[in-house]
């Protein structure tokens, strides 16, 4: 501004030397010095008026610099000018926050002070692809602040010539890009152990575009399907034609299907691959991109040897039901042959001896030795039977519970060099039915092998609850025995038996033994 002051202020002193040249050679007459004063007063009106004009544009240039100031300090991001040697000339508030320094020790410092030693060579190239009125340049560059932390930052610069000096300077913007850094290493991290995952769990990754009808499967899926990159073409007729003839159409309503709302995808099928059958397992989601695309994405997993252990144990299931069968039928059949054994060999002899004897009742008038016989015969019967019946169902139990079904059976198996004492928790009786009666069944087996091999001549029953927990002691006072307890179960369908019932509830057994007695200890919850 000034400058153009001091040229127009020459200019004119210029025209008013020349004006007083020219006069120098005339004899100056009271006229022509009134003809230069009037020359000079409009010189100098017309200097005023320029004054007046370099004034006020000085005075907006000065408000435009102001304003370009407060600008340059309110940009959202670092701000640096620098020299053609890449020294700060300029900082903006913002960048001087950034580099955490403060401005006069920022300025004609070299910028490359603050750039990381690894991105040295980065900021350099930089620098060099900036050319004046070509587009600016952009790069990602990893700074080194003045605290001697790094944070990575996004640079944009132009270069261009100063107005006054024409000299070539850099316009650089700085802004820190370091959390978004961190985050997209953080995913690319995952991304990696996510693909080693994928990898070390034999799974694949697939998508599908539902509006162009591509499928796109990875290595990994590609592999799995014995394919070659160069073998499919992406299409879903080549996809198709993979799978099993009897699951392509649940397959393609499943995952083809853009009508289908399902979002979830969740299914099996079995793909044929060089004549060999594969079961294949995927799981997905159907999603809708921002840019209207309809994608179904999901992983495939290679699921036949799975497959075959699945079938092996639904066989082996199968087998173990016939068995249970098999053995429950026989079972029966040999509680049938039992039954029909004691009614043919002891209530059908009692009764047919109790046949033989009317007649002769009713032929001889003195029948009271026979009538006895027969009411003996009758009682023995009726005992006989009832035997049978409690052996088959003990009504006791279902009709006063189990406490005086315990207390009863003791009753009916002690006998005068045998004798049974029981100590029940009344809260027995809180069981289930079928509990009772497979509880029953366990101590009734005990007493009875006490009875036939112990050769004891007392025996206690114990019950008592703790919580959720029942258990049951049962002991006598035999001579025990040496073998241990898979040998007994192996030579006794007793024990048998019991081990049976106990894995039906999940129950426990421990046995301790010698040659002063046995104690068994029974333990379940229920």
């Amino acid at each position: 501004m000034k400058n153009n002051k001091d040229k127009i202020i020459s200019n004119y002193k210029q025209q008013i030397e020349e004006i007083i040249s020219n006069h120098e050679h005339q004899s100056l007459t009271e006229n022509k010095l009134v003809t230069l004063l009037v020359e000079l007063q409009i010189a100098e009106s017309e200097l005023e008026v320029q004054n007046d004009e370099l004034s006020m544009s000085a005075k907006i240039l000065e408000t435009e610099r102001a304003e370009f100031a407060d600008f340059f300090n309110l940009v959202p991001v670092g701000y640096f000018i620098l020299d053609h040697l890449g020294r700060v000339t300029k900082a903006n508030e913002i960048g001087l926050k950034l580099l955490c320094v403060e401005e006069s020790v920022l300025l004609n410092q070299q910028f490359q002070r603050f750039i990381a030693p690894d991105s040295l060579e980065k900021f350099y190239s930089f620098l060099h692809k900036m050319r004046p009125n070509e587009a600016k340049q952009t790069a990602e560059i990893k700074m080194q602040l003045f605290n001697g932390d790094q944070i990575y930052t996004k640079m944009e610069g132009i270069a261009v010539h100063n107005l006054f000096s024409d000299v070539l300077v850099y316009c650089v913007t700085v802004t820190d890009i370091t959390a978004s850094k961190l985050a997209e290493q953080k995913l690319q991290v995952t991304t990696e152990r996510l693909e080693m995952s994928l990898k070390a769990s034999g799974t694949g990754t697939w998508s599908i575009d539902l509006i162009e009808n591509r499928v796109f499967l990875d290595e990994f899926s590609l592999k799995l399907l014995a394919l070659h990159s160069w073998e499919f073409d992406g299409s879903i007729k080549k996809f198709l034609e993979l799978v099993h003839p009897e699951d392509q159409f649940y397959v393609k309503r499943q995952l083809l299907n853009d009508t289908n709302n399902e979002e979830k995808i969740d299914l099996e099928f079995r793909v044929i691959i060089k004549g060999q059958t594969k079961y294949i397992a995927t799981k997905g989601h159907r999603i809708q991109t921002e840019l209207g695309k309809q994608l179904s994405i999901g992983i495939l997993l290679d699921m036949t040897e799975r497959k075959k252990i699945v079938l092996a144990k639904q066989d082996l299931h199968d087998e173990k039901q016939k068995l249970i069968l098999a053995t429950t039928l026989n079972a029966q059949e040999n509680e049938r042959q039992k039954i029909s054994s004691i009614l043919h060999d002891s209530i059908c002899q009692l009764l047919y001896g109790i046949r033989l004897h009317l007649p002769s009742m009713k032929l001889n008038d003195d029948s009271k030795a026979e009538f006895q016989m027969v009411n003996h015969l009758l009682d023995q019967a009726i005992k006989e039977t009832r035997e049978l019946s409690y052996e088959l169902t003990p009504s006791v139990l279902r009709d006063f519970g189990f406490v005086e079904g315990i207390r009863e059976m003791a009753q009916r198996l002690s006998f005068k060099n045998f004798r049974i004492s029981i100590k029940l928790s009344e809260e027995a009786n809180l069981l289930s039915a079928d509990l009772q009666l497979s509880v029953f069944r366990i101590v009734q087996e005990l007493i009875n092998n006490s009875i036939k091999h112990a050769n004891a001549d007392k025996a206690e029953i114990n019950f008592y609850t703790e919580g959720n927990k029942v258990t049951i002691l049962v002991y006598d006072n035999g001579n025990g025995f040496d073998e241990d307890l898979e040998t007994l179960m192996a030579r006794g369908s007793g024990l048998r038996g019991i081990r049976s019932r106990l894995s039906l509830l999940n129950g426990h057994m421990e046995v301790e033994s010698s040659n002063v007695g046995t104690q068994i200890k029974i333990s379940f919850t229920h």
